[in-house]
Formats: structure tokens, sequence, C-alpha cells
């Protein structure tokens, strides 16, 4: 290690505290410790560590309340939870805090701390170059814009000076619809790129779990960069066509889960067109729920039927998700798994104004219904 990495540990267990500095002091870290809340606040704007180790439960000032500070005063500085209350409750509540990894106590191998340490850091410094190349991008695209812009004003004198000003719009409008598809493509590149990346971390994981997070990460994002390129490539760019977007990007989840001829899609998808804003979460849906049911419902690599479905009822749209394989556990709710998508579906569903419900029905059926644009449906 180059240089000495800052690590600040806050845990009221001195114990816990001093077991953690002297594994990492041995790993070539810098540990600063804080037996509370307010002390860790106090170390941490004072000495900027690049991670911090958070306990929960602690006396005057509990993690959480320390995890909100954070979040406030330094949002990308990596904080990784280490407790032992063991409640999911707690889980969710400190990643919708900011949390980046949580790691319970015990700590059976302190190892797999530092590995999350190390993680944490790779993770901050990409986005912390991400950032950058956004603020590049941002740059460039205020120049460009500027440049239109005058370029717009000589247009606008020459259309009066010549009285010729509907050629001229028409020009205008044509060189607009340009500047968007070119948005639209370089938006669509980005998100390749970032789905490249992720398929390439994949395959440097060993940890078939993460593997496992890091294709769903990248599907979401190839899904979104699907809509791009649609509307790139479409002759109208304020709607996209949902039956063929849905094709394309049903059939890029039947190869990349290696299913293409084993499951069989069913696509019913009625003269439907969502602006990009409702297109973006609707897909993102489509994604969660179709590789939910090649996940799980043949675990023995049977073969099957997978339905998808939208239509619109009475100023609203359904869509329906199915397949004919094992179902629905009977007990299970969402958020009773520590998998975020149904709680993703779920929180999309909300985000398009709709209700969400899942049943059996010779397999499992995954519901939503959501308001119609009127101005795009």
């Amino acid at each position: 290690m180059e240089e000495s990495t800052k690590i600040l540990t806050i845990d009221d267990d001195e114990s816990v505290r001093i077991s953690i500095a002297h594994y990492l002091e041995d790993s070539g870290y810098e540990v600063l410790q804080a037996s509370n809340g307010s002390e860790g606040l106090n170390i941490f704007r004072k000495e900027e560590p690049e991670v911090v180790l958070l306990d929960l439960r602690m006396p005057e000032m509990d993690g959480l309340a320390v995890l909100k500070t954070l979040g406030q005063e330094a949002p990308q500085t990596p904080v990784i939870v280490v407790s032992g209350t063991g409640s999911f409750e707690d889980v969710i509540a400190t990643v919708r805090l900011g949390s980046w990894d949580y790691i319970p106590k015990p700590i059976t191998d302190l190892s797999d701390l530092e590995n999350a340490v190390e993680r944490t850091r790779t993770r901050a410094r990409r986005l912390v170059e991400n950032e950058r190349y956004k603020e590049e991008l941002e740059k460039k695209i205020s120049e460009r814009t500027d440049e239109l812009e005058r370029m717009n004003k000589i247009l606008s004198e020459e259309i009066t000076a010549r009285k010729n000003s509907e050629k001229l719009v028409r020009a205008s409008l044509a060189e607009k619809e340009v500047m968007l598809k070119e948005i639209h493509h370089r938006v669509k590149n980005n998100l390749q790129v970032i789905s490249s990346l992720l398929s390439l971390q994949s395959g440097y994981t060993e940890d078939i779990e993460a593997s496992n997070l890091l294709r769903e990460c990248q599907h979401r994002v190839r899904s979104m960069s699907m809509l791009h390129e649609k509307l790139y490539r479409s002759e109208d760019l304020t709607r996209i066509d949902m039956n063929e977007y849905a094709l394309t990007l049903i059939d890029f989840l039947l190869r990349s889960y290696s299913v293409d001829g084993k499951i069989e899609p069913n696509v019913d998808i009625q003269d439907i067109h969502l602006s990009i804003d409702s297109a973006i979460p609707c897909g993102l849906i489509i994604n969660e729920l179709v590789s939910n049911s090649l996940r799980h419902a043949y675990p023995g690599g049977e073969n099957g039927v997978l339905r998808i479905s939208m239509r619109k009822i009475s100023g609203k749209i359904k869509l329906d998700v199915s397949d004919d394989g094992i179902g629905i556990p009977d007990a299970y709710t969402i958020g009773s798994t520590k998998t975020l998508g149904m709680t993703l579906v779920d929180t999309l569903a909300q985000q398009l104004n709709g209700e969400f419900k899942f049943f059996n029905s010779n397999g499992a059926t995954f519901e939503i219904i959501f308001p119609c644009e009127t101005h795009t449906c």
C-alpha cells in the first residue's frame, strides 16, 4: 500500500474497536477510534478519513443519527455499518440513509471487513471519476448550447431579412431534432459503457452472489440504454413503442440467462406508447419481473411459457407478467427477502402512481395498474 489510508471506527464496545484497529493497522491502514457518535463526528471533521466503520447501538448519539449527519456533510465518504442488532428494519434504515455496506456482528473473519473497505474505496473512486466525467460532459453540452443559441440568433436575423420564416423555422426544428437524437445516442453509449463495466467487474468477482447482483444491475442499465437507442432510431422523439421495446428487452434477457429456446415468450401489447418518463420505470419493471421468472420459476431447467401483456382499460394501463413455473411461496411478502427486485418493482409502480399485486394462478402472476398518459397512450 503506497500511502496510509485513514479509517475511522465508531463503536462503544472497546474490545471490538481494538480488534478491528489492530487487524486493519497490520494491513497498513491508519485507524482512528471513537467510542460514541458525537466523538466520532468530531474526529471525522478534523481528520477527514476515507472510510467510516459505524456501530448502530451507542449511547448519547446512535449510529443512525451519525449516518444521517454524514450523509448531509460528506455524502461521498463511504460508511460501512458494523452492527450486531440483526434487525432487518435497521438494515433498510441504514440503506435509506446512505450506508455503503452492512456487516453483522460478531465478525468471524476480519478479512471480510477489509474486503468491504476495499470495495467501498473502489466504488468511491469510481463515483468521483464519474462525477468528473459528468462535469466535463455538462461543460461540453453548455458550450454546444451556447454555440447553438448564437446560431439560432443568426438564423432569426436571416429569417427577418429574407422574409422566409417558414423555411428557416423548419430548418431550426430539424436541427434540434438532430441534437435530441445525438443526446439520446450519447446517453445510450454512456449507459452501454456502464453496462460493460459491470459485466467486466462481474467476471473478476469470485463471489457468486455478488456476481449475480452485478449482472442484475447490468440488466437494469441495459434496459434504460435500450430506451434511448429506440428514441435515437425513432422518427418520434416524444414516446416509445412499448411492444417493440418489450420484444427487444425480453430477447436480450432470454439470451443473457441462456434460456433462449427453453422459455417461450408470449408478448401481447396493444398499441401502447409511453413518454420516456414513464417508459423507463415501466421498462425496469418488465426487466425485474422477467428476470425474476427466469431465475426462480423453473429451478430444474424445465421448459416454460412466459407471458407479458399491456392493455388499456378505462383510462389506465394494466401490465401483466406471468409464468407457468413453480409459483410464489405462500408466505412471501415484499421485503421478506434480502433481494432488491420486488422492492424495486413496488417503488417503480408507486413512481407511476400505480398499484402492484402478485398471486399464483398456474404459476406466478405479477400485475401493475397505472394511469394512462393522455398525450402519449
